[in-house]
């Protein structure tokens, strides 16, 4: 009974980010995918030379690629300006 009951623990507590991947359809995500790649773009537009994590233009790439992966598993904040109040709002009306 006591392994079970692990067993169930360790099930539970399986981010919800795997669980939203196996019902993500491929429409969702060529919309979501549109959308990321103009934030990346967007950020690779701004002026980030005050950014510690981007001084560089090596730095600055590598900082705004990874914006992608965030914004592709659904961490889209809109306290960053290359996340406009738009694109949120139209990243939240695609398909799940």
């Amino acid at each position: 009974m006591m392994h079970r009951a692990g067993a169930c623990s360790v099930l539970t507590s399986v981010p919800y980010f795997f669980a939203t991947l196996a019902v993500a359809s491929p429409v969702g995500d060529a919309c979501r995918m549109e959308i990321c790649r103009s934030a990346v773009s967007a950020c690779k537009q701004a002026d980030l030379a005050l950014n510690p994590f981007a001084r560089t233009e090596a730095e600055k790439q590598a900082y705004c690629t990874a914006f992608f992966n965030g914004c592709m598993s659904r961490e889209v904040t809109a306290d960053l300006p290359w996340y406009s109040p738009e694109m949120v709002a139209r990243f939240l009306q695609c398909p799940p």
